[in-house]
């Protein structure tokens, strides 16, 4: 039986634990996003180098999203996130280590990033199929935006200014909190509910009679590998709704490649006021998070969407064309603010169209391409960063309102709510 939300607004003990899991993985994720380039910054000024960390990050789901989404539907999701979150205390542990025994190398930083991506492919992808499995469908709209909320509280409100000042006292210190946050995450994921391990196939039609669970066995998970991509593929609400999200993501990473360079060289702040700067789209991203649920019943998802990619837009170009630390401040809440109602929408909509048994790999699917192309967007933006560091964000802005006009029929056809 599936552990679900009382009646009533609650949703429920199970879910509670769940965000507990999200908050310990974001938390350690904040720490890591910040101090890494503050770190890489310190190795090289050069912002192609700079920007090889977010190549890293990002090109595991090129490789490995479909085979990760298979992961999480063929075994136990609580236990593969456990697995996870245990492996990368264990890499952030070395990565403290290597930094306060003054022997790393930029080479070194962008292979461990690397190995961050590769095991977020499976982590992030047991916690996103695991929401259904514990939240009824009338709540996920709320569910999701209280996960996503709690993920720019906890990297930008929490981790990121924190790992900021943390990284100026000694460069060590935001890693061995980001490598303490991950374990936290693993041991609270156990502690979560036998239904979470499986799917709770209930809101799509489709799925495998005995609550989508995954047969054993190599065969059916290598069948399974296409499965997602075939489901994605012939449902044409998702896929044209993830051809969007593609081309909207290369065109962040290409106005985000360098951030670190602009905000230290341009913005001339110092590390210590890095994560403060950061955070500043946290407040945006709080706003849209939470203000997205409402923002659906009053404009629908379409025109929502649509919104959002305006503002974020907007925001990109504030911060390219008005280099003032105030101003672009403002430009980065705005981001934010676009960003986190997107994300909110996106994942719902997968949410309600897939079936149970397919989350795992429809989600490993989407981010295959839709976080394993943003490497290009990366090179790109660091390519341009050599030009000029404020480059990449004029021209992510262009990009990104380009992609809103020419898609805006895809997204106007989504259902309006619920």
């Amino acid at each position: 039986m599936t552990v679900g939300a009382p009646p009533g607004r609650r949703l429920g003990p199970a879910f509670g634990r769940l965000w507990g899991v999200s908050l310990g993985s974001n938390l350690a994720d904040g720490f890591g996003a910040t101090a890494a380039p503050l770190l890489a910054a310190t190795l090289t000024r050069d912002p192609l180098l700079v920007s090889l960390l977010g190549v890293a990050q990002y090109l595991p789901w090129l490789l490995f999203g479909v085979l990760s989404g298979s992961v999480v539907d063929g075994f136990d999701r609580r236990r593969v996130a456990a697995v996870a979150c245990g492996v990368r205390a264990v890499v952030a542990g070395a990565v403290c280590l290597l930094v306060a025994t003054d022997h790393m190398i930029i080479a070194m930083l962008i292979a461990m990033m690397f190995v961050f991506g590769v095991l977020e492919t499976v982590a992030d992808g047991s916690v996103q199929a695991m929401v259904p499995s514990v939240v009824e469908r009338s709540r996920l709209v709320r569910a999701n935006s209280r996960i996503q909320s709690t993920e720019v509280v906890a990297q930008t409100f929490v981790a990121a200014p924190l790992a900021g000042v943390l990284f100026a006292v000694a460069a060590a210190l935001p890693f061995l909190i980001h490598s303490a946050s991950f374990a936290l995450a693993a041991v609270l994921v156990i502690t979560l509910p036998l239904s979470a391990a499986r799917a709770a196939d209930r809101y799509a039609e489709g799925g495998d009679a005995a609550g989508g669970e995954v047969e054993p066995g190599s065969a059916r998970r290598l069948a399974g590998l296409a499965e997602g991509v075939r489901f994605l593929v012939a449902h044409r609400l998702l896929r044209d709704l993830w051809i969007v999200n593609i081309v909207l993501g290369v065109f962040v990473m290409v106005a985000q490649a360098v951030l670190v360079l602009f905000v230290l060289d341009v913005l001339d702040l110092p590390e210590a006021l890095y994560g403060v700067f950061v955070m500043t789209a946290a407040v945006g991203a709080v706003a849209g998070a939470l203000a997205a649920p409402r923002l659906v019943g009053h404009l629908g998802r379409g025109w929502m969407l649509i919104g959002s990619v305006g503002v974020t837009s907007a925001g990109f170009a504030i911060c390219g064309l008005a280099p003032h630390v105030v101003v672009a401040g403002v430009g980065f809440l705005l981001v934010g603010l676009g960003v986190a109602a997107w994300n909110v929408v996106a994942v719902t909509l997968r949410q309600e169209l897939v079936p149970g048994h397919l989350l795992g790999r429809v989600h490993g699917a989407w981010r295959s391409l839709g976080w394993g192309l943003m490497p290009l967007g990366t090179l790109a933006g660091g390519l341009l960063g050599r030009i000029d560091l404020r480059l990449p964000m004029i021209v992510g802005a262009i990009g990104i309102a380009l992609a809103g006009v020419v898609f805006r029929r895809s997204l106007l056809v989504l259902p309006r709510s619920d």
